[in-house]
């Protein structure tokens, strides 16, 4: 079964928001991985994520957001998840990571 996936970013400064089109799981997770580390490395230090167009997150895309937010925390940056669908939120909440990863 093919998976719909698209990661689009726009980076300004020391902030860059990602865009997730699609299904973020164990396919999509490690390249949001690679592109947040590369954005870190190139001194971004807070990281907005638009789940607005995400359909579906899986544990593999749970445990890639939950990366990421330590990794900028541990920078003295951020990460903020902005316009979650309700489906998406809903599994967030399932995993008792709305309070962590939904400010």
């Amino acid at each position: 079964m093919l998976h719909h996936y698209e990661l689009r970013h726009e980076e300004k400064g020391t902030a860059s928001t990602v865009r997730i089109e699609g299904e973020l799981d164990i396919a999509g997770a490690a390249h949001f991985r690679r592109i947040v580390g590369d954005l870190m490395g190139s001194g971004v230090r807070r990281v907005e994520v638009d789940l607005s167009a995400t359909e579906f997150v899986d544990s593999s895309g749970l445990g890639a957001l939950l990366w990421a937010e330590h990794r900028l925390k541990a920078i003295g940056g951020q990460l903020d998840i902005v316009n979650p669908r309700r489906d998406v939120a809903r599994t967030f909440a399932l995993a008792g990571l709305d309070g962590i990863l939904l400010h």
